[in-house]
């Protein structure tokens, strides 16, 4: 071809005999045309949130985005990619606790340490961290999040990119896979308590003679700590696991219908009354303008219940599974107080989202056992058309004038999340 460009009607210089235009003057504007340029990566700006975040001198805030990853891990639930191998974590932690345990002098902190460590480094690998990285975006990717999850999601699959990258950064020095530890010990210890907590409840009725001496040991192994032993059991006897869903079932039926009773007491502090509320309000308002599409209705559905699991954390259950245990084990209680709050303490570990979302939909009584001071407090805020963080900041400051550290805390997370999704408390809602 000839380096001065023909016109259209001229002959075309590849010797063809054909006109320019009817020969290589596509072929030609084509290579002469810009490359094109790549679409931008869909969380590019949220990538680049995460990466200031992280070159932040002010650590507090990258330590914030890392427990808000860590609640929206534990709202996702077990998934490839987002927690270590399954197997291969349980079997760790079980040989971990079980040296742990031998040892003599060791501290809680200190034991803690070391399992995560272990844990971490063993299965915290490279292949791993790459699968973890993409799992993230891939979570930060879906539709309704929030740009503070898109964020703090960017900064999990960073960070997690971040060995392949330098080569330099431990699996134990790696923030990210301390997270993911945090929230599959959390899971490991609460299936294994539901397990030993149910397997109780049902051999609690029989004899000690019904028990097969394997079950009589397993339990013996569970008192001592070693709950592997008694998860083993169950899990070998497939009419015992039928039998233990089959009462799981129907005592969570049984707690249901008892919230229903608007004679039964709250189970949640006010606190936690007003936390739900907050963090809730717009999933809830969303399900009850109840969508036509079947669709509609399913997505809004999930995200009810991923709302619900984020909101109820491990601080959350575990003080209310506390209030409960303790309330069946009061003399002063009539004994179906006292069976109720066992059946409800179980029902409730078992199966959180379902059962406080039922709570919180359900008539009750108001929580007992406040001061006058607060229960007006808590009247003044229900007539408000609106929350604000400053309309919330008196009840705080009462809650912890009145030594409710725990209660205090809650509303300045709830003030925390008004500042970023402020709450119309509309009568249509």
């Amino acid at each position: 071809m000839s380096p001065s460009k023909p016109g259209r009607n001229d002959p075309c210089p590849c010797g063809s005999g054909k006109k320019y235009k009817a020969c290589h003057a596509a072929e030609d504007r084509a290579k002469a045309a810009p490359p094109p340029t790549a679409p931008a990566h869909p969380l590019k700006q949220d990538l680049e949130a995460a990466m200031s975040l992280l070159g932040d001198a002010d650590v507090s805030r990258l330590s914030q985005a890392l427990e808000h990853l860590g609640v929206l891990l534990q709202a996702a639930g077990p998934q490839p990619g987002l927690r270590y191998d399954d197997k291969a974590f349980s079997d760790h932690v079980g040989q971990a606790l079980a040296k742990l345990a031998a040892q003599e002098g060791l501290d809680a902190l200190e034991a803690r340490n070391s399992l995560r460590v272990g844990v971490v480094r063993e299965l915290g690998t490279r292949g791993f961290q790459e699968k973890l990285g993409a799992g993230l975006l891939a979570q930060a990717a879906k539709s309704g999040r929030t740009p503070e999850e898109r964020r703090a999601l960017c900064v999990g699959a960073l960070l997690a990119t971040a060995a392949k990258k330098t080569g330099k950064v431990r699996p134990e020095d790696n923030p990210v896979l301390d997270v993911v530890f945090d929230v599959q010990f959390r899971e490991w210890s609460q299936k294994h308590a539901e397990v030993v907590r149910k397997y109780e409840s049902l051999v609690a009725g029989m004899e000690q003679e019904d028990l097969t001496p394997e079950a009589s040991e397993a339990l013996r192994k569970a008192e001592a700590g070693e709950l592997d032993a008694l998860v083993k059991h169950v899990q070998a006897d497939p009419a015992l696991v039928e039998r233990i869903s089959r009462e799981a079932k129907e005592r969570a039926q049984r707690v249901e219908a008892k919230l229903r009773d608007p004679a039964t007491p709250s189970v949640f502090s006010p606190e936690e009354e007003l936390w739900l509320t907050v963090a809730l309000w717009e999933p809830l308002r969303a399900m009850k303008s109840q969508p036509k599409e079947p669709e509609a209705r399913r997505q809004v559905i999930a995200a009810l219940l991923r709302a619900v699991k984020g909101a109820v954390d491990a601080d959350f259950l575990e003080g209310m599974l506390e209030r409960m245990r303790e309330g069946a084990k009061d003399p002063a209680a009539d004994e179906p107080t006292r069976e109720w709050l066992t059946d409800a303490a179980i029902a409730f570990e078992a199966e959180p989202a379902r059962l406080v979302l039922a709570a919180l939909l359900t008539a009750r009584q108001e929580a007992k056992g406040r001061s006058a001071e607060e229960l007006v407090a808590l009247a003044d805020l229900k007539a408000l058309p609106a929350w604000t963080p400053e309309q919330l900041e008196p009840y705080r400051q009462l809650l912890e004038k009145e030594g409710r550290a725990s209660g205090a805390e809650r509303i300045r997370r709830a003030q925390d999340w008004l500042r970023e999704h402020p709450v119309q408390l509309d009568a249509e809602a």
